[in-house]
């Protein structure tokens, strides 16, 4: 495809942009003291290099009390200024346009070393975050407002093209709204006129404090998706006022909540949703809007960029998820090389999950994501070698095309008939199928950086080359099945296996986990609607160890498909008659009879054998990923990556 109209010029309000896909703004905690990081810059820049239209800076607190975290930007600082000016000149020069995310979250906040009163429009709590705020006072009230502006007219200094007002996900704005969360009697509660005034004064005084040639928009969810959150129909009125009062360059349109369980799930949608998520409500919103309107949420490809803004509601598209896979990929879509584009798989492990551990932005499926300053531009290798890499699962692929872009003569293994490893296994799933795009562009990149593939071939220690400078390990695990008493005639098989092979497994199924993992959730939501299933898990609930809004969406489809979760208990034994299983508390047991089969989903098992044949030897030999010590997909990609550039 061209992309004719996603990778052609627009304007947002008085901003020009060199095309139509924007990052939009995502917590990266590449921040330190409230300030961004050096990394924080060479990851935004990273984006413009490779031909992003538009960079929306992730939320900045307005307001010292709207600091959501300790990696939280603080605008309200004048050391803002000085911190963007260089940064926004580079931008600038590489054809991007840059805007910043104003935010206070009100009720919606987290608890920090010490947790001050969370101020909002009325003492409504939020389930999710389970903060009780208190009602601001009407001076706090006008106070806000001039936070606002005066945090608009420090980033207008600094360089920046414009602002948005961050008003969706139940954030502050959006909590002056509602008349669920608004019962002030002042002049910011009552009718629709007063909830909003909030907003429209806050557009008004950025106006009045910078110039005509800066621009201001406004973010909604136009649904935040569930009971007591505002509606479409509840959204456009309000959008229509404020259009109407206040007229914001353009509108920024997401879905969802930080309110619930449920509406959370959709500030970063997983790959149980795709673009039609936010595409519907767009349309909505696009019939009451005149000006510019940005769509956000599980656009993750140019295919779907181009089809919302060539034939649907929105004139720019939020890609933030594809940029944090391949940053390259506006470039790349122009230059006809969606072939090489990295695809996001929407796992929310190294992006939203990460922050939400307070840890630095990561991708899964790109090592060199959050790590910019120190691995965007990696050169040749000064001493080309010989390297074999020994498997083709996802630690595998990344060492071995990684070590082909340095320059080395790469030659892979792989016992299967097929590249992906594991991940072979899920791709299947209807919600994982973007695994089979990533472990195909991987594969093309073997291809086009020269790397000798021998499928179907077992590597034998005793056929080892001398001649060989390195051996990569990258072998994986097998499924481990816990060591307690199985009974010979019980069928019991492990998580891979059963995804691999789910026939045979009869009317009944138990999935053992232990450790609340993704992959227990997903084979016991596989299994469930043709079976009865049972899932014991030994964490606190199932899915602890999985991203929440990951977690919380795959819960959903557990409880729809009438999955039977059983929490803190473990597999004791398996016999005969019955499976027996243990509350990791109290030790009571207790017994599950007619189950059929018994699917342990306990991680992995490593085969240290080849590694010490290799090593006894006397080759030059290291490990990655499970092979070395079953881990997660992150550190599987990471450590492949890291030895490629370390030979």
């Amino acid at each position: 495809m061209s992309y004719e109209t996603l990778l052609s010029p627009t304007s947002l309000g008085p901003v020009d942009l060199r095309n139509r896909v924007m990052s939009s703004g995502h917590q990266t905690t590449l921040v330190e003291d409230y300030a961004p990081t050096e990394e924080f810059f060479a990851y935004h820049r990273a984006r413009a290099e490779g031909g992003v239209g538009l960079i929306v800076l992730e939320a900045h607190a307005v307001h010292e009390s709207g600091l959501l975290t300790s990696h939280t930007v603080d605008a309200s600082r004048e050391a803002i200024v000085d911190a963007y000016r260089p940064f926004a000149e580079d931008l600038h020069d590489l054809g991007t346009s840059v805007f910043c995310q104003l935010f206070h979250g009100g009720r919606e906040r987290y608890a920090g070393e010490y947790a001050p009163p969370a101020p909002a429009p009325s003492d409504v709590p939020t389930d999710r975050l389970q903060v009780v705020p208190r009602p601001m006072e009407t001076d706090e009230v006008w106070e806000m407002i001039e936070a606002f502006a005066a945090a608009a007219e420090r980033l207008e200094r600094a360089g920046l093209d414009g602002v948005e007002v961050v008003g969706s996900h139940s954030y502050l704005p959006a909590q002056f709204w509602s008349p669920k969360l608004n019962d002030r009697e002042d002049e910011f509660g009552g009718d629709r006129a007063s909830r909003c005034r909030f907003t429209v004064e806050i557009v008004e005084r950025i106006r009045e404090r910078t110039d005509e040639e800066f621009a201001v928009g406004v973010r909604l969810s136009a649904e935040e998706k569930h009971d007591h959150g505002l509606s479409v129909e509840e959204t456009l009125p309000i959008v229509e006022h404020i259009e109407d009062r206040a007229d914001p360059d353009y509108w920024s349109v997401v879905v969802g909540s930080s309110a619930t369980h449920r509406g959370c799930s959709y500030i970063v949608p997983p790959s149980t949703n795709d673009e039609s998520v936010v595409a519907t409500p767009g349309e909505a919103v696009r019939a009451v809007v005149d000006g510019p309107l940005i769509l956000t949420s599980r656009i993750d490809r140019p295919t779907k960029g181009e089809s919302l803004v060539a034939e649907g509601p929105a004139d720019v598209v939020g890609m933030t998820r594809a940029l944090i896979a391949d940053p390259d990929m506006p470039r790349k879509a122009a230059e006809g090389r969606e072939a090489a584009i990295l695809p996001c798989v929407a796992c929310n492990q190294g992006c939203i999950g990460r922050y939400q551990e307070g840890l630095p932005i990561r991708c899964t499926m790109n090592p060199v994501t959050g790590r910019e300053r120190e691995y965007r531009d990696l050169g040749a290798a000064e001493d080309p070698k010989r390297v074999v890499v020994v498997g083709g699962g996802p630690a595998g692929l990344v060492a071995a095309s990684t070590a082909g872009k340095r320059g080395h003569d790469v030659t892979l293994y792989e016992a299967d008939d097929a590249l992906g490893g594991q991940v072979r296994r899920y791709a299947d799933l209807d919600h994982r199928g973007a695994f089979d795009d990533w472990v195909g562009t991987m594969a093309g990149e073997l291809d086009r950086q020269g790397v000798e593939v021998l499928l179907g071939t077992p590597f034998d220690p005793d056929d080892a080359d001398p001649g060989v400078d390195a051996y990569l390990l990258a072998t994986g695990s097998d499924g481990r099945v816990p060591e307690v008493p199985i009974d010979d005639e019980r069928r019991t098989t492990t998580a891979v296996e059963a995804l691999a092979h789910p026939d045979g497994l009869g009317d009944s199924v138990l999935v053992s986990d232990w450790n609340g993992n993704w992959t227990a959730l997903d084979l016991a939501a596989e299994l469930a609607p043709e079976r009865d299933v049972e899932l014991v898990t030994g964490a606190y609930t199932a899915g602890e160890s999985v991203q929440q809004y990951r977690q919380n969406t795959l819960l959903e489809r557990l409880d729809e498909r009438g999955v039977t979760l059983t929490p803190h208990h473990r597999v004791r034994a398996v016999r005969p008659d019955a499976v027996v299983l243990e509350n990791l508390f109290s030790e009571r047991t207790e017994g599950r009879s007619g189950v059929d089969t018994v699917v342990f989903a306990h991680g992995g098992e490593a085969d240290y054998g080849l590694f010490r044949d290799l090593d006894a030897a006397g080759h030059d030999v290291e490990r990655v990923g499970d092979c070395w010590a079953p881990r997660s997909l992150d550190e599987a990609v990471w450590e492949g990556f890291e030895a490629a550039v370390e030979l």
